[in-house]
């Protein structure tokens, strides 16, 4: 009698944690959405990765919105590879991404491994360049001498007067006045007609 009670509550036991597993849907569903900066091409991406889906309830749902507009709405089974949605770097994004999983698409359940809506933003997403330290540039002024544009002087020969003749120089200044030659030259005058005089004197005597 105790054998089969317990069989029974063992029967019973089991098609409880059967029910249970029937009616608990699995937490497999794995949704991984980011959004990067890619510096390089001067865009911001939003990327999505879908995993570990099921379609027993029908397809699931992926819907895609960029600063407040629908670009995409996509029907998927058991996963979705990542999918990339770029925009321009140099402006402030939004970006909203709903995913429904057949098994839960009004999105009543609160696991975030079901169905999901991803709010996310991004600055604009755009590379500063580093400051660069200016070095003051250290000016040498340089003096060159410019070269002379005066001839060197010459001595011109002097013109030869009319006639062929060239004119003798000026005689050299030799400091004597003029009074003396004229004294010297009366001296030796007189002198000579003194003795002129004697001479005669002398024969006539």
């Amino acid at each position: 009698m105790a054998s089969r009670v317990l069989g029974a509550f063992v029967v019973a036991g089991t098609a409880v944690l059967t029910s249970l597993a029937l009616a608990t849907p699995a937490f497999a569903h794995t949704p991984t959405v980011n959004v990067d900066c890619d510096e390089a091409a001067k865009q911001s991406v939003l990327s999505v990765e879908l995993r570990d889906y099921n379609t027993r309830k029908g397809q699931n749902t992926l819907t895609v919105e960029i600063d407040g507009k629908q670009v995409e709405q996509i029907k998927f089974d058991n996963g979705l590879p990542t999918k990339k949605w770029p925009t321009t770097s140099t402006e402030d994004h939004t970006y909203k991404v709903t995913v429904r999983a057949s098994d839960d698409p009004d999105i009543e359940n609160q696991n975030p491994y079901w169905s999901r809506v991803f709010t996310l933003d991004n600055k604009k997403c755009v590379k500063t360049p580093p400051a660069t330290t200016t070095k003051p540039v250290k000016q040498v002024t340089t003096t060159t001498e410019a070269p002379s544009t005066s001839a060197p002087s010459s001595t011109t020969p002097t013109a030869p007067a009319p006639g062929g003749s060239t004119p003798e120089p000026p005689l050299a200044a030799t400091g004597a006045s003029p009074m003396w030659l004229l004294l010297s030259g009366l001296g030796l005058v007189g002198a000579g007609a003194g003795t002129l005089l004697f001479l005669r004197r002398r024969r006539s005597a």
